[in-house]
């Protein structure tokens, strides 16, 4: 994903397939373990748990740049905002 052909929107829905990933494998982890998964499935399964969200996870750096961009470009915003509100309304000096 190119942070620079992001979308806002299309950045949080990285981040958040990225932690239900991470959840998911967690739990199937844990399951497998109270399950008494056989020794055979455990390699299969514990790089299953792992690659998983470590392939997820190389999408989130560009994704949180999109995201840290959007809000400094907000904050600038509602910044120039309110310098503009704080400036002195004067009539116009030919009278228009």
């Amino acid at each position: 994903m190119n942070a620079a052909t992001t979308t806002r929107r299309n950045a949080y829905l990285s981040c958040l397939v990225a932690g239900l990933a991470l959840v998911a494998c967690a739990v199937l982890l844990c399951a497998a373990v109270v399950a008494r998964a056989p020794p055979a499935i455990a390699p299969l399964l514990a790089l299953a748990c792992v690659g998983c969200p470590v392939t997820l996870a190389w999408s989130l750096p560009p994704a949180i740049a999109v995201v840290r961009r959007h809000r400094l470009a907000e904050r600038a915003a509602r910044r120039l905002r309110r310098d503009l509100d704080r400036l002195p309304e004067i009539p116009h000096p030919r009278g228009f």
